[in-house]
């Protein structure tokens, strides 16, 4: 996913809208993840960012997409719509030309389909295109996400010093985005669970510094885990 934001990091110019492949409970929770990281937006109670599924996208859908894109965002600088839906009728596609063409100022869609094939050549032109080859992770790393977060804060510790040990950053940034987008749906409706997903962002900015250590960040992680119902 974090593919889709390397040209934002160096220009800081991010496409208005992108059409992924893929399954919606895969990729909604690692959109999430990644506007979290690169925009610094939660999407928890927050009414600029829009998450929908449907099993057909019809004329109906687009219009009410369309009268909410015009919308003045309510607090930040950007509006993001997460639209997944099991089919995408032709009539809703030419409905969303002009939208996907022309947005309002800091608005950008994902729109999450089974088959990017689906999307018409018209629409195709105004939208960047993510086959599926282009989403998948490392499984390594998604299965050490799911073992430090079930693991008891003593196993976390040591799971921490072994890492630490191997001196992969690379691989532990890994480990740290499938951590958030696991927690993205585990947490969902909970109250208060905004420290956790800071304290991972702030991880994983600190990671970056060669200085830092792996292992007292992610012990410090771990605390910051046990405080939320996992």
């Amino acid at each position: 996913m974090d593919h889709i934001f390397e040209h934002y990091k160096k220009t800081g110019y991010f496409h208005h809208a992108h059409v992924l492949e893929g399954e919606h409970e895969v990729l909604v929770p690692m959109i999430l993840s990644a506007v979290h990281q690169h925009f610094g937006i939660v999407a928890q109670g927050n009414p600029d960012v829009t998450v929908v599924h449907h099993e057909s996208f019809g004329i109906d859908e687009a219009r009410g997409l369309k009268e909410a894109e015009t919308r003045a965002a309510f607090g930040g600088t950007r509006k993001i719509f997460i639209v997944s839906a099991d089919s995408f009728t032709r009539e809703a596609q030419n409905a969303l030309l002009k939208t996907f063409e022309e947005p309002t100022e800091g608005t950008h869609f994902f729109i999450v389909i089974p088959r990017v094939d689906a999307i018409i050549a018209t629409l195709k032109s105004r939208v960047v295109l993510v086959p599926a080859t282009a989403n998948k992770g490392s499984d390594d790393t998604a299965l050490l996400a799911k073992k430090f977060l079930d693991a008891s804060l003593e196993e976390r510790f040591a799971m921490a010093k072994k890492l630490a040990d191997g001196k992969d950053r690379e691989a532990v940034r890994r480990m740290l985005d499938h951590i958030e987008r696991i927690l993205y749906t585990r947490l969902a409706g909970q109250k208060n669970t905004g420290d956790v997903f800071r304290d991972i962002y702030q991880t994983k900015t600190y990671l970056a510094d060669r200085g830092s250590s792996v292992k007292m960040l992610l012990e410090n992680l771990a605390i910051g885990l046990s405080a939320v119902s996992l």
